[in-house]
């Protein structure tokens, strides 16, 4: 967003801050490369103030966290009322740990410049009577809570924190704000122990609301929408929100305005989805020249800090181990399988490293995360949904800054993706600088990776585990005619990924079935090729065990707990292997189970009938109950009829 777009005033609701406030805010949007408060931020600020519904859409790095944490901070100072329990006035609702983590720190360093928040949320320290003072010293010397109003908030994520904590530091802390992830919120808000003054209640905001309207998310913000009034404000903020305008009924805004920031592209159009700073790049090329493009490019922009995306979890835990040394980068691993702590931390060391280093996720972290001085963004796969990629992308060139995206796409039909972008409104150009790449630095990568495949058997398992993940979320992605799993070179594909031999999965059987006859066809493996089988866990605990098993097959054992047959008919066997006691026992609980949902169906049925309908239901009821009383009789053939069964 270029500095002589912003407005020239500020806007109306800064006069409730306190001066120091205001000035924080503008210190702030200046840090971020603006001169004043950006133009979301100056319009979306006055309607959220004046009692308005709010859709926002702007590109990423906008100001959009301050446009609405900024009017929820002076509607409650506004007020002038006391902070009582059960007193909470907004919620702001965020879909992943980090966002929500992000949010709220944001809002605490707005809080350092409001006095009785202040003291609120940081009381100072009061010595110890054992530190020389007398105990009714220290008890003068406690700071007295202003009347209020103050704003206190609290960050309501899984993960961090366990649910009686959280429930029991909202009985104590007394919250006006809450700040969390979709489900925590619920399990809070749903908790016997937890008061919510619903008439009190002021204004909710969705930002990313474009993903918690998907159908990931949609049982829980249903349950939070059933839990707020009616009768409040509500603010969507997001970078793709116009593809969930069809929802807005759902969350209950009736006439919403609308603020769609936009910027001009070089050839003058206004409909540009990604900040003027930031260049699109794609580049086209084998699987196997992918990795030695990269490096080529780290090298190049001499980036500092770069964020990889794959499209995997199991990805991730295995380029972790790879990348390192062939980048010759520091490697920081994220995704949603890790505990919150775990990635708190490594986010946190990656914003702290001080030499070259490369964050490397899934789409757990596309989305509104701030990450200060971002060179370049990767996506070495594409993401499973279109609307992700402007999220990715948008990690870099944030607030004006300059920033690069490139994407690799396989030669063949994912070239298609390009035209298909700029078809949604996201026009890419081709990496400008020329990386041709041999095939002799081509093999050398992958020789690189298979040495490090070698060094222990856990990581030839994470190759398998990750391949076939990345095979899977390959069908899943969109567009599928672009995205073809049918269309794709395997043998290309296996050695990019530095394979010592084919996994065991359907879709070889189906695509490929040169590899299930010979697990290693296509990989070019070196002549000197060793046995997978003496590649050795660096546990030895575990290594143990699989010698043992290697032994027992030696002597054509079975050994105990290995199925000569996996999947549905396995499960077959154990079904019948089980005592006759146990299987009497599972079909009864079936039973009942299924007996149950009959009178649930009959009872939503049933209510949904009118007075003469229920009679009708009712005659029919005892019609059929008799018939069953009669037992079997004979028709009009002979044959005998059993009767009505359920």
């Amino acid at each position: 967003m270029p500095p002589d777009a912003l407005e020239k005033k500020q806007p109306k609701s800064f006069e409730a801050l306190t001066p120091a406030l205001a000035e924080w805010i503008l210190d702030y949007t200046r840090g971020m490369g603006f001169a004043r408060t950006t133009p979301v931020q100056a319009m979306a600020i006055p309607l959220l103030m004046g009692n308005k519904d709010l859709v926002v859409e702007a590109v990423t790095g906008s100001g959009k966290t301050l446009s609405f944490l900024i009017p929820i901070v002076s509607r409650i100072l506004a007020a002038e009322e006391p902070n009582k329990k059960g007193y909470v006035r907004s919620i702001v609702v965020a879909p992943t740990k980090e966002l929500a983590t992000q949010i709220y720190d944001v809002l605490r360093r707005l809080l350092e410049f409001h006095p009785p928040s202040a003291v609120v949320l940081s009381p100072p320290p009061v010595p110890k009577p054992e530190d020389g003072g007398d105990e009714d010293d220290t008890m003068d010397q406690r700071p007295e809570l202003p009347p209020g109003p103050w704003i206190t908030p609290q960050l309501l994520i899984g993960g961090r924190t366990k649910l009686g904590e959280d429930i029991s530091t909202f009985s104590s802390l007394n919250p006006n704000v809450l700040i969390a992830t979709p489900k925590r919120l619920v399990e809070v808000l749903q908790s016997p122990k937890v008061v919510l003054k619903r008439h009190w209640f002021d204004l909710l905001v969705l930002d990313e609301a474009d993903r918690l309207l998907d159908s990931n998310f949609q049982a829980d913000l249903q349950t939070i929408l059933a839990l707020v009034p009616k009768e409040r404000r509500t603010g969507l903020f997001s970078a793709s929100v116009s593809e969930a305008v069809n929802e807005l009924v759902r969350v209950g805004m009736r006439y919403p305005f609308k603020i769609s920031a936009k910027v001009r592209s070089k050839t003058g159009a206004l409909d540009k989805r990604t900040p003027e700073s930031l260049r699109l790049c794609y580049i086209v090329c084998n699987p196997t020249h992918k990795l030695p493009s990269l490096k080529r490019i780290l090298n190049e922009t001499k980036a500092e800090k770069s964020i990889l995306y794959v499209s995997t979890r199991a990805g991730v835990d295995y380029w972790k181990d790879i990348l390192p040394s062939l980048l010759d980068v520091t490697v920081y691993p994220v995704h949603g399988d890790y505990k919150a702590p775990i990635r708190a931390k490594n986010v946190q060391r990656f914003r702290d490293c001080a030499t070259p280093a490369l964050l490397l996720t899934t789409d757990v972290l596309a989305r509104g995360i701030d990450i200060p001085d971002i060179d370049l963004v990767v996506q070495l796969d594409a993401p499973s949904q279109p609307k992700d990629f402007i999220h990715r992308c948008g990690r870099s060139g944030r607030a004006g800054k300059r920033g690069l995206a490139v994407t690799f796409l396989s030669e063949g039909s994912e070239e298609d993706y390009v035209r298909y972008l700029e078809l949604q409104g996201t026009k890419l150009e081709p990496y400008a600088s020329g990386l041709e790449i041999d095939g002799d630095e081509a093999s050398t990568t992958v020789q690189h990776i298979r040495s490090t495949l070698m060094h222990k058997r856990e990581f030839h398992d994470r190759s398998q585990r990750a391949f076939v993940s990345w095979v899977q979320a390959y069908i899943k992605t969109l567009p599928a005619d672009i995205f073809d799993i049918k269309r794709i070179d395997w043998a290309e594909n296996g050695r990019a990924w530095g394979l010592l031999r084919w996994p065991k999965m359907p879709e070889l059987k189906r695509l490929f079935p040169q590899a299930v006859a010979d697990r290693t066809v296509g990989l070019e493996l070196p002549v000197e090729q060793f046995d997978v089988n003496s590649l050795a866990y660096a546990d030895p605990v575990r290594e143990s065990k699989r010698q043992e098993l290697l032994e027992a097959l030696a002597r054509g054992e079975r050994p105990a707990g290995l199925s000569s047959k996996g999947g549905a008919a396995d499960d077959l066997r154990r079904r019948k292997e089980r005592a006759w006691s146990s299987q009497k026992d599972a079909k009864a609980v079936k039973e009942g189970r299924r007996e149950r949902k009959e009178v649930r169906r009959k009872a939503e049925r049933t209510s949904k009938m009118s007075d003469g309908e229920r009679v009708e239901e009712m005659r029919l009821d005892e019609l059929i109950a008799k018939v069953r009383e009669r037992g079997p009789v004979a028709d009009i053939d002979g044959e005998e009829f059993e009767g009505f069964n359920n």
